[in-house]
């Protein structure tokens, strides 16, 4: 089963910046990891690698033919009401 987190990301490339929402998913009970992160701009189309920890950018691993220059992460937040796992839901007793 998988947590889903609702993830702001800034994309900058060689015009302009760019806010996007994007969705990352990580174990239960976890909070994303930053190969979870690259798995999610690996769906866009962005082939990445880690430039900063702390600020939590990105950087494209080929920087000469990517139009990104870098992505940063501004904020993540869980979903709280997605299941992965579509048979367990929770069930509510109104006895």
């Amino acid at each position: 089963m998988k947590d889903r987190y609702y993830v702001t990301v800034e994309i900058q490339d060689r015009v302009d910046k760019v806010r996007k929402e994007l969705e990352v998913f990580s174990e239960m009970g976890k909070l994303p990891a930053i190969s979870d992160y690259l798995d999610s701009f690996q769906k866009e189309g962005h082939l990445m690698e880690i430039k900063d920890f702390i600020e939590m950018m990105f950087r494209p691993l080929n920087q000469a033919e990517s139009t990104v220059i870098s992505i940063k992460v501004i904020r993540a937040m869980k979903d709280h009401s997605y299941h992965s796992n579509f048979t367990q839901r929770v069930g509510f007793n109104y006895r």
